[in-house]
């Protein structure tokens, strides 16, 4: 594939971003792979942001809506999976407490933990605690709050 030229790679970069939301990290990931690179990468970027094509707010609420309500992940796999996409912490962590109801988010533990339960097959309850427990975390979800939830 052959370099774009910054103005086709603006045009590209504006069709990619009107399809779906992305962060700035995708687009210039996107902008790197076409062969735009350095300051015209920059100034791309600034001008899709200008325009309402990028916005990190808009793209942080709906990652934290979409691996939260669909995806069934825990606030710290979210956090996680923003700052992948090299979203500062400041950034998102009053935006997950405004969209996260924490009795919500604490039911939807108890459902996955019951769900999980109904697989394992283990008689030893401490096997099953354990295996648990990791379940619950690899979802991005405290010790505190498993241990909260777990004999229920």
């Amino acid at each position: 594939m052959k370099p774009l030229s910054p103005t086709e790679a603006l045009a590209k970069a504006a069709s990619f971003c009107s399809k779906g939301e992305h962060c700035i990290a995708d687009v210039n990931e996107k902008l790197r792979q076409w062969g735009i690179e350095g300051q015209e990468s920059q100034e791309i970027v600034k001008h899709l942001c200008q325009q309402g094509f990028i916005d990190e707010d808009r793209y942080i609420k709906a990652y934290i809506n979409d691996k939260y309500r669909f995806a069934k992940w825990g606030r710290i796999k979210i956090e996680q999976g923003l700052r992948q996409k090299q979203i500062p912490s400041p950034m998102i962590r009053p935006l997950m407490d405004k969209i996260i109801d924490m009795e919500e988010y604490m039911q939807t533990l108890r459902d996955l933990l019951q769900q999980k339960r109904k697989t394992l097959k283990e008689q030893d309850d401490y096997t099953l605690k354990g295996k648990l427990i990791r379940f619950a975390m690899q979802r991005g979800f405290t010790y505190e709050e498993v241990l909260c939830n777990i004999d229920d």
